[in-house]
């Protein structure tokens, strides 16, 4: 975790530093398709995830928009009834409002919903261990920016904050929490 935050420290000041020898960059008015990496803890697991998952971006001077599905791996929550392992499956759109800075760093805010697909693995003291799935509703608030490379393809860092709710009828334990991500965009 401490690299992966270390590495968006310096991908951010890379990007303030590009403003002496910036060139005509700007990536606006296009689509792109990427893949993204990252990392997702919620407060009550015992531990975090990484995950990979892919992205359809959309990219206008102020505007644009983010469709992606990921794959998160699993996390363990200890219950009062045993262990529960959870994995998901993210699909989820968001609606970003870019501020360029120069011709080729644009940070932007965040906002969208998703659908998670969710599923839980009962180990432990369950009366009927196994597993069981459902799709649950979130939706995320988050911040990040571009990193153009050239015309065609631009780096991305984001974080973001996931509001879900645990499934209710086993367990009281939220999956709301910080997720962290990077990714690279091949726009056309």
């Amino acid at each position: 975790m401490k690299r992966l935050i270390l590495f968006c420290t310096i991908f951010l000041f890379a990007g303030f530093l590009t403003s002496a020898v910036a060139q005509n960059f700007m990536i606006e008015n296009s689509a792109g398709l990427g893949a993204k990496v990252g990392y997702y803890k919620a407060p009550d697991a015992d531990d975090g995830t990484l995950f990979l998952g892919g992205q359809l971006r959309t990219k206008g001077k102020y505007l644009g928009g983010e469709f992606s599905v990921e794959y998160r791996g699993e996390q363990t929550y200890t219950t009062t009834g045993g262990e529960l392992t959870v994995s998901q499956i993210p699909v989820t759109g968001s609606l970003m409002v870019f501020a360029p800075l120069t011709q080729n760093f644009a940070p932007y805010g965040l906002a969208g919903l998703g659908g998670y697909y969710t599923v839980y693995d009962y180990d432990g003291g369950f009366v009927n261990p196994g597993d069981d799935t459902e799709v649950k509703v979130g939706y995320h608030l988050g911040f990040g920016a571009d990193l153009a490379i050239n015309k065609n393809a631009a780096f991305n860092v984001d974080y973001r904050y996931l509001f879900l709710d645990g499934n209710d009828d086993i367990t009281e334990k939220q999956f709301s929490g910080n997720v962290l991500s990077v990714g690279l965009t091949f726009y056309f």
